[in-house]
């Protein structure tokens, strides 16, 4: 049987959640019945990544994050020239603008089955309404190019049902799979620790993801300052680098708190720095479902997060990890002292949350799953040209 031609298509290879999705589809994938192709803008820390996961990458330049008209329409030409000299028989689609472009591209080019995982929206509740509803008419005029939504949450799904932006029938949720093997290396904490310069006797709060508005460090290091005041020997590990790292460092030293923060950059030793965590938190303002404190769950961290968007479907409140009502410092900080007043809660709510996350977060699940939604597209497809061409047979 011929192989079946895919292109996954991502805007940029940053490191992220939606770009580890990506990739490990791409690197999952059964390459006995499939051809599989990346494509996306050539800059970003994974690259490396993404040309060892496949030996067919596809450089899109014109491919950028923000809306830049003009390169803009020079992407949807090159994404149109590609799909049409490649004949690819699914583009699968992942993230906004990748989402928006690509789409259009391959149905200009007639692409046959066309895909798109939404990751988790470019708009939200804490952007100028004009802007917001900006973000869903571009999304909505998009949806008549897809075939088929994939969303890494339920609540996701949801939402994009109410908005128009997919229906019950052409959509599936697909937890966003993680790779355990990654995550169950062996690794020795308190090298990790002494690696870290993390004293003895101190407990250890660790969040991962970029320092901007989106993820909003500066509302958990106020609520640290908090924690602080109760209990000095705690310390806040920042893994990630973003546009308010140097805000978020004068923010630290004016509160007094520089020797209980560290900021670590972009790391590829997470898992590592997870073990050594006895806390995860978020201060996110929205997430799709939030890929690091996923990995966190998956380790047995106890997490304290935001009640937002895809969150509570997998954090339930006082059983996999703990919920504030976004932007609420104060809620923040005591629940971060209560866990680490009372280490059995916190093994209690981990344990739970690994229960749970390893039923529902394994990568080759979630590439199962997308490889069946392949096939019944392209079954789909094959029988509406079969029932065309009879009925123009009869018509003749």
């Amino acid at each position: 049987m011929m192989k079946k031609k895919i292109l996954h298509l991502i805007t940029h290879l940053g490191i992220g959640g939606a770009q580890d999705n990506t990739l490990l589809t791409v690197e999952k994938c059964d390459r006995t019945r499939f051809d599989v192709h990346l494509a996306s803008n050539p800059n970003g820390k994974w690259i490396n990544r993404a040309k060892e996961t496949t030996p067919n990458f596809h450089s899109i330049p014109n491919l950028v994050h923000p809306i830049h008209p003009f390169k803009d329409a020079l992407s949807i030409l090159d994404l149109v020239r590609l799909f049409r000299q490649e004949q690819f028989d699914i583009v699968h689609t992942h993230s906004t603008k990748a989402g928006i472009v690509g789409r259009w591209a391959a149905h200009l080019a007639k692409v046959p089955v066309i895909v798109h995982t939404i990751h988790g929206f470019a708009f939200h509740d804490f952007m100028p309404a004009w802007k917001r509803q900006l973000y869903i008419n571009l999304e909505l005029c998009a949806t008549p190019c897809t075939d088929f939504f994939i969303t890494v949450s339920e609540l996701n799904r949801k939402e994009a049902i109410d908005l128009n932006i997919v229906k019950y029938e052409n959509s599936q949720t697909v937890y966003s799979g993680i790779d355990f093997s990654k995550l169950d290396r062996f690794s020795e904490p308190s090298q990790t620790r002494q690696k870290l310069h993390i004293p003895e006797d101190y407990k250890v709060i660790v969040m991962v993801g970029r320092l901007d508005k989106q993820k909003a460090p500066n509302l958990l290091i106020d609520a640290f300052n908090l924690v602080v005041e109760k209990l000095p020997k705690t310390l806040l590990l920042l893994v990630g680098d973003g546009e308010l790292k140097y805000n978020l460092q004068q923010q630290v030293s004016k509160l007094g708190i520089s020797q209980n923060v560290k900021f670590l950059g972009s790391r590829e030793d997470i898992p590592e720095i997870l073990k050594v965590s006895d806390i995860f938190a978020l201060s996110s303002l929205w997430e799709g479902l939030g890929r690091a404190m996923t990995e966190a769950m998956l380790l047995g961290k106890p997490v304290v997060v935001p009640n937002i968007y895809g969150i509570p479907e997998i954090v339930h409140h006082n059983e996999t990890g703990l919920l504030f009502d976004a932007k609420n410092i104060e809620q923040i900080a005591t629940h971060l002292i209560h866990l680490l007043q009372h280490s059995q809660e916190r093994e209690r709510l981990g344990k739970n949350a690994q229960q749970l996350t390893r039923k529902l977060f394994d990568a080759n699940v979630m590439v199962a799953q997308i490889e069946e939604i392949y096939t019944h597209l392209l079954q789909t497809r094959i029988c509406t040209k079969n029932e065309l061409n009879n009925s123009n047979s009869v018509l003749k």
